[in-house]
């Protein structure tokens, strides 16, 4: 008789108790011939996630592992102390806001990555679940094959436009090709997500896969941190946190490199510019363009747009208006 395969699910919570039971339950209810480990990093919530966890590892003391709290790590040190805590050849992960709607989903991707060895990482399809609109759309993700796959021209090209491959809900992937992440390192430069330095590692080593049914439901909120909008508290230290997460893939796969240090100090620099646009700061956007101006920014497309705008204050308010408009109308698309 042939040994089952071990999956493990890594679920992260943090205050999270009016979802985290949907959550656990979805994994519970999976169905396949597998051994099931879900493995708990609750970060120290200040309401009754933690509570519930506990619950869930007690009455499932064989399946559930619940990991030992003394202070909030944050995402990045919490999801990487979950992955390294698991012991399956497979390791799914999921959010404690999330849920998988296909009691198998599980067994869908595991039979996919016991036939394609190439595919070290598979996302899943799914809903968006916009819960201030509650609205639930089937727009998660892309069915990707072996013949779309395209993750390392993703990540490793000029055309890169911000963001991940797949959204990191329900996926599933090999526990060995986490040997290519230096979790210490990524901690150590405060790196902001632990999603793009992750997959775009992957995207060097193996291939991605999406499966075209519908496995998972992935809850957005107004708040959500895969939207930064330029009213977020953090949104300076988030955008830079982008940019040394470049710089790092560009030290690890220099011959891939893609985006240069004048193009980044660009970046940060128009980042911050849109802070003060957004604030109507206009002496604190010019003394922002006075000093980019002795910066490998100069002369790169955003500061010379900015150098235009800021050309009076006439200018600087209309292209203010303009900004404020559009992100208006952004922040209404998402919410």
């Amino acid at each position: 008789m042939n040994k089952k395969t071990k999956i493990s699910v890594a679920v992260i919570t943090y205050n999270q108790e009016d979802t985290i039971r949907q959550t656990l339950d979805s994994i519970l209810m999976q169905k396949g011939d597998f051994d099931l480990e879900l493995v708990i990093g609750e970060d120290c919530s200040k309401d009754h996630t933690w509570d519930i966890c506990n619950e869930y590892a007690t009455k499932y003391p064989d399946i559930v592992r619940l990991l030992p709290n003394t202070h909030n790590l944050g995402i990045t040190a919490n999801y990487f102390r979950v992955l390294q805590a698991c012991t399956g050849e497979y390791i799914a992960d999921i959010s404690g806001d999330d849920y998988y709607c296909d009691d198998y989903a599980l067994a869908k991707q595991e039979a996919f990555l016991q036939h394609h060895l190439e595919v070290g990482f598979m996302g899943a399809r799914g809903y968006e679940y916009f819960v201030k609109k509650k609205i639930k759309t089937p727009t998660l993700n892309r069915e990707i094959t072996l013949e779309t796959d395209n993750s390392k021209q993703f990540y490793f090209s000029t055309a890169y436009k911000g963001g991940v491959y797949v959204r990191p809900v329900g996926d599933m992937m090999r526990r060995d090709i986490l040997r290519y992440i230096d979790f210490d390192e990524i901690i150590r430069r405060h790196l902001p997500v632990e999603d793009y330095p992750m997959q775009a590692i992957f995207a060097q080593h193996c291939h991605f896969a999406c499966l075209p049914d519908l496995l998972v439901v992935y809850r957005i909120y107004d708040t959500s941190s895969t939207f930064v909008p330029v009213t977020h508290p953090h949104y300076l230290s988030i955008n830079k946190g982008l940019m040394d997460t470049r710089r790092y893939l560009n030290e690890l796969f220099p011959q891939d490199a893609c985006f240069s240090e004048e193009w980044m100090q660009d970046y940060e620099f128009y980042k911050e510019f849109l802070l003060y646009l957004h604030k109507w700061q206009y002496k604190k956007a010019k003394d922002l363009l006075a000093h980019a101006a002795q910066t490998k920014a100069a002369g790169q497309p955003h500061y010379m747009q900015a150098k235009r705008m800021t050309r009076s204050w006439l200018r600087f308010i209309a292209f203010a208006i303009y900004k404020e408009l559009m992100y208006i109308k952004d922040i209404k698309n998402r919410t």
